[in-house]
């Protein structure tokens, strides 16, 4: 007997609110009961790729595959709105929009969603339309009814939006709005941006990405982009603000003094870019990327733990940063440096750090001169046999000696170069890690072993573990890695005084992600995986 579809329809609607959009839209081919459900349900979610894939859609067609959005969207709000119900939620997903055929239809829904008093509005369209030159004739105008809107709690626009004149002098209205994002959209003038962000009082969340502004100096000159980053971001009084997201946006000032979280990226001009770092004291968690060297004075770099007391987490990627880095924090919890050009030594003060990720160069040296017991040390590297031992060379760099036992090295690509028979053979057993990650597995069965040895020619890890994304690519390898595991049939050093990696390896243990039967045997554990296995993982436990 069917009880849950007789629950009452705020219950069965708050289930519809938990499943993933494309599931809850599923519900309706369930039954009768459920089909009215999901019909009076307030969250509408529509994704053009549920009428059609955006690679199928051609001028010829593109019409009729939009009239069968145009139909849809319009009844479902119609239902809605002739039965007196509140449309809570309208999120509008589009791969393929000809603005000029659906202008009108969407400023009517846009219409009937703030009406009804909606609280969150997302609105994703793309930038031009089936290869049209990007101009300002593909753009939707945003409505300035949508600026009117007291209840709207959260409001997305990405895409192929412009926004006009016309909002620096309308009446904003966005009081209640507390998570603002603004993607790829297009503003006939500077200045409209800070003006519609600023009238957002209690905004605790703000992403501001990849934003244009009209050049009219493009008029004069035909060379000259018509298009520019948005170039500053000037906003006060955002005391509510806990969140930015910035980016492509040279010049930022944030009067944010409760921002928690930071996240920015400058545009790629030649331009220095400028922010307003110091004054962000409450400032937990910074990311910075794409940070030009030419644009960091090693004292700012210095200044920036002093100015920042309470930053537990940083993250520097793509960054063209010093030779030398010196990170010197009570407070830091997680360091991420990744990417980051010309870095040749880092040296870590931080005895409350517990997690730190590297990926950059193999020879680059990490030392710390305090550290917690609990640290973890995450070291992303490249297999190159052109530079043989550069990986083991990574890891003894890593100082002092005791931190190589929180230390987990993850390979996630390799050149395909096969080396000389025999060129790993080292005259002492590597520095011993706490674990191993493959993401990568050689393709050429010739590269099989020469990959296993040069692995464990620089390591001995106490575990390893596959995350591969292709099972058909990989289960060869991994039965090969089991094979030379248990049996270790082959090994160049018995007539030597040096010694191969497996010398020191004494018990092999198999360990799965998956659950099954803790008897069962390594092919039937292999079997069990998906045929894409990237959320789990098969390894080994190795016992020195």
């Amino acid at each position: 007997m069917d009880r849950i579809s007789g629950l009452p329809k705020a219950i069965l609607h708050d289930i519809l609110a938990r499943l993933p959009d494309e599931d809850s839209a599923r519900t309706s081919v369930l039954s009768k009961a459920w089909r009215e459900t999901w019909c009076t349900f307030p969250i509408l979610c529509i994704f053009s790729t549920q009428f059609v894939r955006s690679q199928d859609v051609i001028i010829e067609n593109s019409h009729s595959l939009m009239d069968k959005v145009i139909d849809y969207v319009g009844r479902r709000l119609m239902r809605l709105r002739d039965r007196g119900l509140a449309i809570k939620e309208f999120k509008l997903m589009m791969d393929y929009v000809d603005h000029e055929y659906m202008s009108h239809h969407l400023d009517l829904w846009l219409k009937m969603a703030i009406e009804s008093g909606c609280k969150v509005l997302q609105l994703h369209l793309p930038v031009g339309f089936l290869g049209v030159e990007y101009s300002q004739d593909r753009f939707y105008d945003l409505p300035l009814r949508v600026i009117e809107s007291k209840s709207l709690t959260e409001l997305e626009l990405t895409g192929g939006i412009r926004v006009d004149q016309a909002f620096l002098t309308h009446s904003i209205k966005l009081y209640s709005v507390r998570k603002l994002t603004l993607c790829n959209l297009f503003f006939t003038q500077e200045g409209i941006i800070d003006h519609l962000i600023s009238l957002c009082p209690v905004i605790e969340d703000l992403t501001v990405n990849c934003c244009d502004v009209y050049n009219p100096l493009s008029i004069e000159n035909p060379q000259v982009s018509r298009f520019n980053n948005v170039k500053s971001l000037f906003l006060h009084g955002l005391h509510k603000l806990k969140k930015a997201h910035v980016q492509e946006i040279q010049e930022v000032y944030l009067d944010a003094p409760n921002l928690e979280f930071l996240h920015y990226s400058p545009s790629h001009s030649d331009k220095s870019f400028k922010l307003n770092l110091d004054s962000f004291t409450n400032l937990r968690w910074l990311c910075l990327w794409s940070l030009k060297i030419s644009d960091i004075r090693e004292k700012w770099f210095l200044e920036l733990f002093s100015n920042l007391p309470f930053l537990e987490r940083l993250e520097l990627s793509h960054c063209s940063l010093f030779e030398r880095i010196n990170i010197m924090s009570s407070q830091l919890k997680v360091f991420q440096l990744l990417r980051c050009s010309n870095v040749k030594e880092v040296n870590i003060d931080a005895p409350n750090l517990l997690s730190l990720a590297y990926r950059g160069s193999n020879q680059s040296s990490i030392s710390f001169r305090r550290s917690s017991n609990q640290l973890e040390v995450k070291v992303y590297s490249i297999v190159d046999f052109r530079y043989l031992y550069s990986l083991r060379k990574c890891i003894q760099n890593i100082k002092p000696q005791n931190i190589l036992a929180s230390v987990s090295l993850f390979i996630y690509q390799s050149f395909p170069i096969e080396p000389k028979h025999g060129a790993f053979q080292v005259s002492s057993i590597p520095p011993t890690i706490k674990g191993l990650e493959l993401r990568f597995a050689p393709k050429n069965e010739a590269l099989y072993f020469p990959f296993m040895d040069y692995l464990f020619s620089c390591c001995c890890p106490k575990y390893i573990s596959f995350r591969l994304g292709s099972y058909v690519d990989s289960k060869a390898f991994i039965e090969f890695f089991y094979d030379i595991l248990m049996g270790r049939k082959e090994c160049h050093c018995s007539s030597s005084n040096k010694k191969c990696w497996w010398h020191a390896l004494k018990i092999v243990k198999v360990a799965c992600s998956l659950k099954i039967d803790e008897n069962a045997d390594f092919k039937t554990m292999l079997d069990a995986l998906p045929k894409c296995y990237s959320n789990g993982k098969i390894g080994f436990i190795l016992e020195l």
